[in-house]
């Protein structure tokens, strides 16, 4: 029979060694910070089920095996297993009964945890698991987590917020590096879409010589290339094209048109839209900020 978490005691349940954290007024405001960190070890079936919690969860499977249900998908879970979820969704996890697992888990929350999140679902294919990992190396990391609970300072944060952002820079990697891609012709391929685009990026017809050159192969090779760099082909050629921008304004006399032509952007309205939203100027006014020759 499974048995619901009980808030007051585990007892007879599992055994668990964890930290509860309230992060200071500047952490809040500026850094990754903890607000539960720990390890579990299942003694018999126990469902935990949550919702609607202001919190992000990582967790990895140390030993045994368990269930996750969250956004309609049922996930089976074993040792080396991780997961990274966003708690206001309605989620549950149930140990084997058979064979109990041992959980290792942080709570956290703070600057860049909504975006590293999202990041981490478009390039895990809309998937919150990560199969087969080092669970050792994730529970590294979590025991230095732990450990540092036991020092209530500002510099503890600090060096929190720090675990934590080598922590999800790790899973991004995890989930977008070369061994996403099927094959070691796959990711030649990959790389030589990126090196055409990096030549040919300012081109007006970047998109119809993207299908001429890589033909039926460029859908596939598109979602490969999302997988690794965690950005689209059109984002990438934008970014590129954006920065170029930059540059010519930077470190030439060009004129503003001839520079959102040259770098492929084209359209004087939309060049200045871009700077915008990602510079809050105007090409014009960015060019007096930064410009070497602007005095």
């Amino acid at each position: 029979m499974v048995k619901k978490e009980r808030f007051f005691s585990t007892e007879g349940i599992a055994q668990s060694d964890r930290s509860i954290h309230t992060p200071g007024a500047f952490a809040r405001q500026n850094l990754l910070y903890v607000q539960e960190v720990g390890r579990l070890q299942s003694l018999q079936p126990h469902k935990c089920v949550r919702e609607n919690l202001d919190s992000w969860l990582f967790m990895v499977v140390l030993k045994g095996k368990g269930s996750l249900d969250i956004k309609g998908k049922h996930y089976e879970l074993v040792q080396g297993d991780c997961a990274l979820i966003d708690c206001k969704e309605h989620y549950e996890h149930i140990s084997d009964g058979q064979d109990a697992w041992n959980l290792a888990w942080v709570h956290f929350n703070g600057h860049g945890a909504k975006g590293y999140y999202e990041l981490f679902i478009k390039c895990n294919g809309n998937e919150n698991v990560i199969r087969g990992g080092d669970a050792s190396g994730w529970d590294g990391v979590i025991g230095e987590l732990l450990a540092a609970q036991k020092e209530r300072s500002f510099q503890a944060e600090l060096y929190c917020g720090e675990l934590l952002l080598g922590l999800l820079n790790r899973i991004i990697d995890s989930v977008s590096d070369g061994a996403v891609l099927n094959s070691e012709q796959e990711k030649q391929a990959i790389e030589e879409l990126r090196e055409y685009l990096n030549e040919q990026f300012a081109e007006r017809d970047i998109l119809a010589l993207l299908e001429k050159n890589f033909g039926e192969d460029l859908k596939t090779l598109g979602k490969s290339f999302l997988n690794k760099f965690g950005i689209s082909v059109e984002e990438y050629i934008s970014s590129r094209r954006f920065n170029a921008a930059k540059e010519l304004l930077r470190f030439s006399i060009k004129p503003v048109e001839k520079v959102a032509k040259e770098a492929g952007i084209g359209d004087m309205i939309v060049m200045q839209q871009m700077f915008r939203e990602n510079e809050g100027m105007t090409a014009e006014e960015y060019r007096a900020k930064w410009a070497q020759w602007v005095r």
